[in-house]
C-alpha cells in the first residue's frame, strides 16, 4: 500500500473517530433529557395514583361522618317503621363500605409505589370501623331511655375516631403527590383542611345528643368537648384562610359559600344552642330536628373539597399530558438529530475531506515525481487553494479566542461573586459561611482562644411582611444587614443564612465579647426606624443565640450553628428581642 494511499485512510479513520465522538456527546445530552422527562412522568404518573388514595380517604371521611345520622333515625326516630329506618342505615353502610374498598384498592395499586406503605392504616381503620358498628349495633337494640350518657357518647365517639385514621392516610397521600408533583400543594392544603373541618363538624350534633334526647341542661363535660370541637374547627379555618388568596377565583367563590353558610350561619346556630343547652330543661329539639337544620349546613363544606380535589386532578392530569408530549418529543428529537447528524456527516465528508484527501494525493503523487497525476476532476481547486488562505484567519480566529477565554474567565469570576452572594443583602450566603468558617477554624494565627457563632434573626418577619408588605420586609432584611457590616470587625464572617436568619461567626477572647456584640446588635436595631412606601415606618426587633467553642479543640461549624440556633430558639420562646448564651 502507498504512502499517499496509508495516509488518505489515516484521516478518514480518523474523521470516523470525531465523528463517533461527536455522536456520542449529542447522544449522552439526548439521552440526559430523555431520562428527565422520563423521570418527570412517571414522577407525575406516581402523584395520579397517590392522588386516587387521597380523594378516597378524604371521601371515606366524609361517608363515615355522614352514617352517624341513620343512627340518630334507627335509635331516636319512633315515628318511622324500624325496617325503614334499618335500611336507611344499611344503605348509608354500604356507601362508606363501597369507598373504603376504593381506597383499599388504590392502596393495593401496584402502579402506587408508596401506597402499599399505607395498608395497615387502612386495615386498622377497617377493624376500628367494624368494632364501632358492632357496638352501634348493640345500642340500637336498647332503648334509648335505658342507655347512659356514656353509653351514647361512647357509641358515637368509636365511630369519629375512625376518621383520625382515613385522615393520616388522605394526609401521607397528600405528601407523597406534592412530592412528584409540587404544584398541586396549594389544591390538596385547602382539601385536606376542608376534609377535617368536615369531620369535625359532623361531631357536633353527637356531643350535644345525650342532652337533647334527655332533654335537659349539657353537663360541664360535654361543654369542655363542644367547646373543643368548636377551637379544633376555628383553629383549621385560620389555617385555610392564608391559602385562599393563591387559589383560582372558582374555589375562592367555593369558600365564600362556605364561609357564608358553615362559619357565618352554621355555627351561629351552634352556638345559639351551646348556650340555650345550657337552660335546666335543656332544649326542645330533638337530635333528628338538629341534624336536619344544621347538616345542610356541611354540604358547601363537601363541595369546596370536591372541587379541590378536581382542580388538583386536572393539574395531575396535565402535568402528565406534558411529559408524556415532552418524552415523545425528546425521542422524536434524537431521531432527527440522528438523521441530520449522519446526512450532514456524509455531506461534510464528501465536500470537504474527500477533496482534501483528494488534493493531498495529488501533491504527494507530484512531489514523488509522478507527473502524470491528475487533479481529481470537479471544483475542488478552489477549496484546496483557500486553505493555506485560511491560515491569516486561523490567526485572527486564535486573537478572538483570547479575547473570548479572557471574557471567560470574567464572567466565570462574577458567577463565583453570585454563587457566594446573598442577592438582596449583599452579605455571604450559606454556603459561602461555611467555605469561609472552614478556612477561620484551621486558621492557627491569632491570640483568640474561642470561636463563636451569633444566630439570629428578625422577630415577627412574617407580621412585617403581612402588615407592611414583602418590599418593606426585604427594607428591614437590608436595615438588618448593614447593621451586622457596620458592627464587625474586617476578619469577621456576616451571612445570610435565609429568610430572616442571619450569623456572625469570629474569634474572641471570651465569651462576654461575643455577648457583647449581640448585645450591641440589638441595641443598634432599636434606634433603626424603616420606611414603608406609603410613607409609614415600624421599627424591628431581633432575637440572638451565642455559641463558643475553643480554637485548639476540634470545634464544628454544623455545631456550632446547631447550639446557636437552639439558644436562638430559646430566645425566641423567652420572649424575643433578647440574647441567649451558652
Amino acid at each position: 500500500m502507498s504512502e499517499a494511499s496509508t495516509k488518505s485512510d489515516s484521516i478518514n479513520r480518523r474523521f470516523r473517530h470525531i465523528v463517533i465522538t461527536i455522536y456520542l456527546v449529542v447522544l449522552a445530552v439526548v439521552v440526559w433529557l430523555f431520562s428527565l422527562q422520563w423521570t418527570g412522568f412517571r414522577d407525575a404518573n406516581e402523584a395520579r395514583h397517590e392522588y386516587r388514595a387521597v380523594q378516597a380517604a378524604m371521601r371515606a371521611m366524609a361517608d363515615v361522618s355522614l352514617e352517624r345520622r341513620p343512627v340518630y333515625t334507627v335509635m331516636m326516630v319512633d315515628e318511622l317503621p324500624m325496617a325503614q329506618r334499618l335500611d336507611t342505615l344499611r344503605q348509608a353502610r354500604s356507601v362508606t363500605d363501597a369507598r373504603m374498598a376504593e381506597l383499599g384498592n388504590a392502596l393495593r395499586d401496584p402502579s402506587c409505589i408508596h401506597c402499599v406503605e399505607l395498608l395497615p392504616a387502612w386495615e386498622s381503620a377497617s377493624r376500628q370501623l367494624a368494632d364501632a358498628r358492632k357496638n352501634l349495633d348493640a345500642l340500637v337494640g336498647k332503648p334509648v331511655r335505658d342507655l347512659s350518657d356514656d353509653e351514647l357518647l361512647d357509641g358515637f365517639t368509636r365511630l369519629s375516631d375512625v376518621i383520625p385514621l382515613l385522615s393520616g392516610i388522605a394526609d401521607a397521600g397528600s405528601f407523597g403527590v406534592i412530592r412528584e408533583n409540587a404544584d398541586v400543594q396549594s389544591y390538596l392544603m385547602a382539601a385536606r383542611l376542608a376534609a377535617l373541618i368536615r369531620a369535625h363538624a359532623g361531631v357536633l350534633p353527637s356531643e350535644f345528643a345525650p342532652a337533647l334526647v334527655r332533654h335537659r341542661a349539657s353537663t360541664p363535660h360535654e361543654l369542655s368537648r363542644i367547646a373543643g370541637t368548636l377551637a379544633k374547627i376555628d383553629q383549621l379555618h385560620q389555617l385555610l384562610i392564608p391559602s385562599i388568596k393563591v387559589l383560582p377565583p372558582s374555589l375562592q367563590s367555593g369558600y365564600a359559600t362556605l364561609n357564608r353558610e358553615f362559619f357565618g350561619e352554621g355555627l351561629t346556630f351552634i352556638g345559639k344552642l351551646e348556650g340555650d343547652i345550657t337552660q335546666p330543661d335543656g332544649v326542645d329539639m330533638t337530635p333528628m330536628q338538629l341534624a336536619e337544620r344544621y347538616g345542610g349546613r356541611l354540604v358547601p363544606i363537601d363541595r369546596f373539597r370536591d372541587e379541590a380535589l378536581f382542580l388538583a386532578n386536572q393539574r395531575i392530569e396535565r402535568s402528565q399530558r406534558s411529559h408524556l408530549l415532552l418524552l415523545i418529543s425528546s425521542g422524536l428529537f434524537a431521531l432527527a438529530l440522528t438523521a441530520i447528524l449522519l446526512v450532514m456527516t456524509w455531506r461534510f465528508r464528501e465536500h470537504v475531506i474527500q477533496p482534501f484527501v483528494d488534493a493531498r494525493r495529488f501533491i504527494l503523487g507530484v512531489a514523488s515525481g509522478n507527473l502524470r497525476m491528475k487533479l481529481p476532476q470537479g471544483s475542488h481547486g478552489s477549496e484546496v487553494a483557500e486553505l493555506f488562505s485560511a491560515l491569516n484567519v486561523l490567526r485572527e480566529n486564535d486573537v478572538k479566542r483570547l479575547h473570548l477565554e479572557q471574557e471567560r474567565k470574567r464572567l466565570i469570576g462574577e458567577l463565583r461573586s453570585m454563587a457566594e452572594t446573598d442577592p438582596l443583602t449583599g452579605l455571604l450566603n450559606r454556603r459561602a459561611l461555611e467555605e469561609r468558617a472552614q478556612v477561620l477554624l484551621n486558621d492557627k494565627r491569632g491570640t483568640e482562644p474561642l470561636v463563636a457563632l451569633i444566630a439570629m434573626d428578625i422577630d415577627h418577619f412574617k407580621s412585617v411582611n403581612d402588615t407592611w408588605g414583602h418590599e418593606s420586609g426585604d427594607r428591614a432584611l437590608l436595615r438588618l444587614a448593614s447593621v451586622c457590616r457596620e458592627s464587625v470587625r474586617a476578619e469577621d464572617i456576616v451571612a445570610r443564612l435565609g429568610g430572616e436568619e442571619f450569623a456572625i461567626m469570629l474569634r474572641v477572647q471570651t465569651p462576654a465579647d461575643a455577648r457583647s456584640l449581640a448585645d450591641k446588635l440589638r441595641d443598634r436595631l432599636h434606634e433603626e426606624i424603616i420606611d414603608t412606601e406609603e410613607g409609614a415606618s415600624f421599627r424591628i426587633t431581633s432575637s440572638f443565640g451565642v455559641a463558643h467553642a475553643t480554637r485548639d479543640g476540634a470545634a464544628d461549624l454544623a455545631e456550632l450553628l446547631r447550639v446557636a440556633d437552639g439558644l436562638l430558639y430559646q430566645a425566641k420562646k423567652n420572649g424575643r428581642d433578647r440574647v441567649e448564651m451558652q
